[in-house]
This record gives structure tokens, C-alpha cells and sequence, in this order.
């Protein structure tokens, strides 16, 4: 089964796939989810096809389905 982070920016969404049974995807979806924390972004896991919203993630767990990773909101 293939996982998926979902990158939120100014230039829309980014997809990154990997395979849980794949250790470097795995370890490249884990880097990309914690340079992105480092940044200040926020991580949820995402349920189901109709994206049932989960909860916020403080860690990188590669057996979730889906995570989105949303920016910090700038407030003005």
C-alpha cells in the first residue's frame, strides 16, 4: 500500500509517495516530514477517501495513510 505526505504551500500541494515496506522511502518521507516540522509546519493524518480528518501528528509514523503538512498561519 502506498502512503502518502501532502505539502502545502504557496504553490499549491506537493505529493510525496512511499511504500511502508520500502525503508528508503520510508526515511525519505521521514526527512521530508521532519525538515518540515523544523520549518514550522503542522502534520495530520488524514483517514479514508474521503479525508476524514484524523490527528495532529508531533511525529513522522510511516503507516499512516495520509498526512497533510500545513504551513503556519500568518497573521497581520
Amino acid at each position: 500500500m502506498k502512503h502518502e505526505l501532502v505539502t502545502m504551500d504557496h504553490t499549491g500541494d506537493t505529493k510525496l509517495l512511499w511504500d511502508s515496506d520500502n525503508k528508503d522511502e520510508v526515511d525519505n518521507a521521514r526527512e521530508s516530514f521532519n525538515r518540515l516540522r523544523k520549518k514550522g509546519y503542522f502534520g495530520f493524518s488524514v483517514k479514508g477517501k474521503n479525508g476524514d480528518k484524523g490527528e495532529q501528528l508531533k511525529e513522522f509514523d510511516p503507516d499512516t495513510e495520509r498526512i497533510i503538512m500545513a504551513p503556519p498561519l500568518v497573521g497581520g
